[in-house]
């Protein structure tokens, strides 16, 4: 079989480096330019007309620095820059302007080359205006940056004096002494503090602060050090997920976390990937389901492919019961945090706006075959089968063969002698409807900072999104708008307020039910979408007129368009009660709306006979709408108190939370449309319908965390929630989840000073705990009625509404809980490297199952009940190392590692463990079938091999699959289709995807930056039974990788079996089981971020441009048609190249 050949997109590559190379080029003239432009450093040759009327002094100050190169220094506690005053001066210096400035506001100034400290002026005497009289040069520089650093941050202490070094890590700054001390900083350099001194010259080197373990980690209701962590929890940054040419969150989480498993169905727009932590969590309804976890936006349930990847901060995600117990009933299966961005105290307004224009196409495209080899083949199918072809097969392959040879005269269709039409035209449906790449942007702007008391942060982003067809497209549209303003009202008392809206809209063509989507529908019926065209030809009986292709009902007119809108608002009080001691509350409402609009006018089509055209699946034509609405009240209410004494450190937490949740649904559909162009339902004509649904549900539960740290070497941990749901009955409703955890810190022991130099931390970690699952159906407890809106029998000439009466339910319901054993063992070596690995099982017990099987005559099933059990066993690692070069190179790589394995422990609803259903002992993913030998190659090899009557009892054929006879029985076949006994069958593999990866690296270079990201996993099998994989084997199109490598007489190595319709032949095998292990570039993206002394002078903080590329190049053996990722054809993965900007002023 033809197997992928990893290659690059060679014009992707092109393309991409282009746009870099032109953004590139763009800003280092934009920065030229405006170091020519900078003026002179004489401020009595600067000239300028200032008008200001009744003006704050940060207004004066922003006007002169747009006016001149030079840039203000101040510290607003120090000076009242909101003070307001009037100038009004044409052509003064900069000078007298300034003079004027310090009389009127008692100011005085002081310019060290393009920058202006600012401060107050204390007597009439102090000079108003003045050059520093005394400067301190240098150079800042590393160990592995002997070159120099640019834009490190200078101060003087205690001062307001400050500057940036430049792009080779010089700087002049001015002291008043030889008192002074300058303060040195720069992120990821440890801050260092030198006194002056009589040094003119001060040369420093920065050390690399590479230490991880100090880093904050959010967790429920809190943070804590990474060092104290005693629980599974992990976090990315917001570096890991900005500015990558990806739709939504989700795609830019996979593969950074470790079990952190993201799935994604399709590459349509308005997809949104689902999450999974750690694997298998319960089983219902004949398969295994891999649950969410519970997902908080800063204390808030919501979707998180609604959020604007630029507006998060961080993603933590709690794994085991005892980081994830303080959140109770939905945290059984995990908790994802997201924290948003926020504005920094003291820090002076800022904003950011960045762009991203991006370019799509289809990962695979099939390659189908054509009208003329699709015929032929028809032919030689027959002819497999020791049959002779009709003449009216032959006669339509001369046809297609006479319309092929001249398209531009010839018409694609001739009549039989019957008066039908036989279609021999020979449309290409994906070339006929896909863009060669679709258009994807993204804009985001977004302001932030605040003052002593105060901090915000505001945003704007949009995404517009084009789908890949040319026909009729899909489009995708998303607008996020986030305020998050915190404010220290007194000294005891500060609030934070947050509110966010997202809408995003979504309209694609509606495809006919019973076809399977656009994507799988163009490679079925090759006699409608290959051989009909779109139209009728014009000089046609009927004219031009839409055929039964698949491709007319893209292109006729019908609609399907989705809103969906997401509304929060938050406060959070905190109450300063004592030192360590904190009241706080978090209360939030949020409200989502989806609405959706569906219009299928008639279609009248031409098929197979010029007078009588068809409109099945049109008819009647429609219009349909569904409104959903619900509200969402949260109330956490807590207290925590920490407490040091000598090496004992304290930590309790206390909370109460109350939640509830209504849910609403209106619909209505009205049939036979009076106008298409009119498309409401009360201007419709035949029936219409109203249908509506509510329900609702609440949590109560009290919560508590305490933790005790001794010395820093030994931490224990206990969480745990008292919760209740409104989704059991009243006496079964509440219960006690605890956990406890603990770890002991050996590199801490006095004994191991030995080896810290070189083993920095080494953790070993141990938790044990259990959560209640309460994602069941509402009201499942209550017997209820349910109603027929017209019963099959007629009651004086009506057929009236009918009441259906309840079944039967169990009082005895309560919550699955899922108990988690986890041990961890967190590593740093050489202050580079680190190392955390995490071995876990996971048990969830009381699974709500179907109950014990009833007679038949009693009318009803059974009620649900608790009686199932599942075990799930994993490991995860995951590995950073950080250096810096010699020649000043810095970066990073990190690796992430996991596995799973889920296996049912206990159910009793399958005794007799039949196949087609779960049973104790089977692992998820288990693919049972038979073994393959080969192919037949004669007659005689078909007449000596077992028989495979009881696979197929019809006559087997050269080029046949030939299947094993494991049990050794003379015959091949199912057996009982039990586990006990499954005949010939038996597991050949497993679909779960095993060995998970994640590599990552960034490369930092003298503003250069390169993000390299590989994803992966390491072992799987699938089996593709779809149409698009089998083609003619299974009534399909077929493509050019299955017709050529397809058993003929003359080619009997080929992978396939003969080329013609057989069920037989396609029977879950060995053969054809696929492997979807794969290694996939996800990401690539190339930035250059230039130097700050540039920027300053054109009153920007920073400017990058970048050029990025997402999936653009895998090694699978998956066949070509498919992606690894993506193997159910609906809407194809996609490959993006995209170029962009982030600006900074």
């Amino acid at each position: 079989m033809k197997k992928n050949v990893p290659k690059t997109n060679g014009l992707i590559w092109k393309s991409g480096a282009m746009l870099f190379f032109l953004l590139l080029g763009t800003a280092l003239q934009m920065a030229k330019a405006a170091e020519r432009a900078q003026g002179d450093l004489d401020m009595d040759k600067v000239f300028i007309s200032l008008h200001e009327q009744n003006s704050t002094l940060r207004e004066v100050f922003s006007s002169i620095e747009t006016k001149t190169s030079f840039r203000f220094f101040y510290d607003e506690d120090l000076i009242s820059i909101n003070r307001k005053l009037t100038l009004d001066k044409d052509n003064a210096s900069l000078t007298a302007i300034l003079q004027e400035i310090s009389g009127a506001a008692n100011l005085k100034f002081r310019q060290i080359n393009h920058v202006i400290n600012v401060n107050k002026r204390h007597s009439d005497s102090e000079l108003r205006v003045i050059r520093a009289n005394r400067i301190v040069t240098g150079q800042v520089t590393s160990g592995n940056e002997p070159m120099g650093i640019p834009g490190v941050t200078i101060r003087v202490k205690g001062g307001n004096t400050g500057t940036v070094t430049d792009i080779d890590g010089k700087f002049s700054i001015e002291v008043a002494d030889e008192s002074a001390v300058l303060v040195i900083s720069s992120i990821g350099y440890k801050t260092q503090e030198l006194p002056v001194g009589n040094q003119t010259t001060l040369n420093v080197q920065l050390e690399e602060d590479t230490k991880s373990l100090d880093e904050v980690v959010v967790v429920g209701y809190g943070t804590q050090k990474k060092v104290n962590l005693t629980g599974a929890v992990s976090q990315v940054s917001s570096d890991m997920l900005e500015n990558r040419p990806v739709a939504n969150i989700g795609q830019a989480l996979q593969g950074t976390i470790a079990n952190l498993n993201v799935g994604i169905s399709n590459g349509a727009p308005n997809t949104n990937p689902s999450f999974n932590v750690r694997g298998g969590t319960s089983f219902s309804g004949g398969s295994f389901q891999t649950g969410s976890p519970l997902i908080l936006v800063d204390g808030v349930e919501m979707d998180i492919n609604q959020l604007n990847p630029e507006d998060i901060e961080s993603v933590s995600v709690l794994k085991d019961a005892a980081s994830a117990a303080i959140y109770g009933s939905r945290a059984a299966y995990g908790v994802m945090l997201v924290t948003t961005k926020k504005g920094a105290k003291g820090e002076r307004t800022k904003i950011s706006y960045s762009n991203s224009f991006q370019w799509n196409k289809p990962s695979a495209v099939p390659d189908l075959l054509d009208a003329y080899t699709i015929q032929d083949a028809a032919i030689k199918a027959e002819e497999l089968q020791n049959r002779t072809p009709s003449s009216d097969m032959q006669e339509k392959l001369d046809n297609i063969d006479r319309y092929m040879s001249n398209p531009d005269t010839e018409l694609p269709y001739f009549m039989d002698a019957g008066g039908n039409i036989i279609w021999v035209g020979n449309t290409r449906p994906y070339q006929e409807a896909l863009r060669e790449y679709s258009p994807m942007q993204k804009h985001n702007l977004n302001l932030s900072g605040g003052s002593a008391k105060s901090s915000y942060y505001a945003s704007l982003g949009y995404q517009g999104q084009d789908g890949l067809y040319k026909i009729n497209t899909d489009k995708f549209k998303r607008y996020n708008m986030m305020l998050n303003v915190k404010n220290d009202v007194t000294d005891w008392f500060s609030v934070e307020f947050r509110s966010s809206y997202s809408q995003s809209n979504y309209s694609e063509p509606v495809s006919p039910s019973g076809k399977g989507g656009w994507w799988t529908a163009m490679s079925q019926e090759p006699s409608r979408n290959i051989n009909m065209p779109i139209k009728t030809p014009s000089t046609s009986p009927v004219g031009e007129m839409y055929t039964d292709n698949i491709l007319s009902f893209m292109d006729y007119g019908s609609r399907n368009d989705e809103t969906k809108e997401h509304i929060l608002l938050a406060i959070a009080p905190t109450i300063h009660v004592l030192k360590g001691w904190d009241v706080k509350a978090n209360i939030s409402y949020k409200s989502y709306n989806f609405r959706r609009k569906q219009v299928i006018p008639e279609l009248e089509r031409i098929e197979n006979r010029w007078d009588s055209p068809t409109t099945v699946h049109t008819n009647p034509s429609s219009v349909q709408r569904w409104t959903q609405h619900s509200d969402q009240f949260t109330i956490n209410l807590f207290t925590d108190y920490s407490l040091t004494l000598d090496n004992h450190e304290f930590y309790v937490l206390g909370g109460f939370n109350q939640e509830s949740y209504k849910y609403t649904y209106l619909g209505g559909r009205g049939e036979q449309l009076l106008t298409p162009y009119v498309p409401v339902i009360g201007q419709t004509l035949g029936n219409e319908y109203a249908y509506d649904n509510e329900s609702e549900w609440a949590l109560r539960g009290a919560f508590y965390r305490f933790t005790y740290n001794y010395d820093n070497r030994y931490l224990i941990e206990s969480n745990g929630r008292y919760d209740g749901t409104s989704r059991f009955p009243s006496d079964r409703r509440f219960k006690f989840f605890p956990s406890l955890s603990g770890a002991w810190r050996i590199s801490e022991e006095t004994w191991a000073e030995g080896i810290r130099p070189v083993v920095n931390e080494l953790k070993l970690r141990a938790s044990y705990g259990s959560l209640g699952n309460q994602n069941v159906s509402n009201y499942i407890y209550i017997p209820s009625y349910g109603t027929t809106a017209q019963i099959s029998y007629l009651f004086d000439g009506t057929r009236p509404v009918g009441i259906r009466p309840p079944g039967l339910v169990n009082a005895d319901l309560t919550w699955e809980t899922a108990t988690t054993i986890d041990v961890g063992l967190d590593v740093a070596v050489f202050d580079k490297l680190d190392l955390s690995f995490d071995w876990y099982e996971r048990t969830t017990s009381d699974i709500l199952v179907a109950g014990d099987k009833f007679p038949a005559v009693l009318g009803t099933s059974s009620p649900t009940k608790n009686s199932g059990e599942m075990t799930t066993t994993g490991w995860e690692v995951t590995a950073k190392w950080r250096d810096v070069l010699d020649n000043g190179v810095r970066y990073d790589l990190s690796l992430n590692l996991s596995d799973y394995q889920s296996e049912i422990t206990e159910f009793n609803g399958n005794p007799n463990k039949l196949l087609s259903s779960l049973y104790t002992g089977q692992v998820m993913g288990e693919i049972w079938g038979y073994e393959t030998v080969g192919l037949f190659q004669n007659q005689e090899q078909i007449d000596n091999a077992p028989g495979q009557e009881l696979i197929n009892s019809g006559l087997w054929f050269p080029g046949d699959v030939q299947y094993r006879d494991i049990d050794g029985d003379g015959e091949v076949g199912p057996g009982e289709s039990t586990a006990e006994n499954a005949g010939d069958r038996r597991i050949i593999g497993n679909s779960t995807p095993r060995y998970q990866f994640g590599l990552n690296m960034n490369v930092f270079w003298k503003g250069f930056d390169l993000n390299i990201f590989f994803q992966g996993v390491g072992k799987r099998d699938v089996w593709i039974g779809s149409n698009l994989f089998w083609g003619g084997i299974a009534g399909g199109t077929g493509t050019y990788e299955v017709y050529e490598d397809s058993w003929t007489p003359e080619r009997t190595n080929a992978y396939f079996p003969g080329y013609r319709s057989s069920g037989a032949n396609r029977q879950t095998q060995t053969r054809y089981l696929q492997n979807a292990a794969y290694l996939r570039l996800k990401n690539v993206s190339l930035g250059y971020t230039l130097p700050a002394a540039l920027t300053e002078r054109i009153r920007l903080d920073k400017v990058r441009v970048y050029t990025s590329a997402y999936n653009i190049w895998e090694a699978t053996s998956v066949p070509d048609t498919f992606d690894p990722e993506v193997l159910s054809g609906n809407y194809p993965m996609l490959r993006s190249i995209a170029a962009g900007l982030q600006i900074t002023f």
